[in-house]
């Protein structure tokens, strides 16, 4: 079976060409979660959302880097934190988050529709609604491992939640 880390470090050679800090930034997201998913394997199918949570995890590193002009491995938590509109009864990361990273990944240069910028690349796969249509059947609403949201977000809430208690 294959590990996460190894599905994170191949898509880490595919940040290769981007901007200097987007390589750095997924360079140190896989420092980060190498200690918590050592021997993490891949689910079979769509539902597991760690791969997501590892890229979003290095966007997030990127863009606080690259604003800060900073290297990613100077970023904190609170900073990754700080990139989040959260509920206030939740907790839980709000879909507003996603207007926010995408106008400041413009603010950045970058042009979200390019196919030959990796940044904008992996944004649109992290930007993927996951959530089932409103015509699904019930048993689809009631499944506990079916994904639910954006795919950034999802991916954040299990990265920074307390069941790994990632810090940085």
């Amino acid at each position: 079976m294959t590990l996460l880390l190894e599905v994170l470090r191949e898509q880490r050679a595919q940040a290769a060409d981007g901007p200097p800090r987007y390589a750095q930034a997924w360079d140190r997201m896989v420092d980060l979660v190498s200690p918590i998913w050592h021997n993490e394997q891949m689910w079979r199918g769509g539902g597991c959302c760690l791969p997501d949570g590892g890229a979003a995890l290095a966007m997030a590193l990127y863009l606080v880097a690259e604003e800060h002009q900073v290297h990613p491995r100077d970023v904190r938590r609170e900073q990754v934190e700080g990139l989040l509109l959260k509920s206030a009864q939740t907790g839980m990361i709000l879909s507003a988050t996603l207007p926010l990273w995408e106008a400041r990944l413009r603010a950045l240069g970058h042009d979200l529709d390019a196919g030959t910028d990796p940044v904008s690349v992996s944004w649109r796969t992290l930007r993927r609604d996951n959530s089932p249509p409103d015509t699904a059947c019930d048993d689809i609403h009631l499944d506990s491992l079916h994904r639910w949201g954006y795919g950034f977000i999802e991916g954040l809430e299990a990265v920074l939640g307390p069941m790994y208690s990632l810090a940085f």
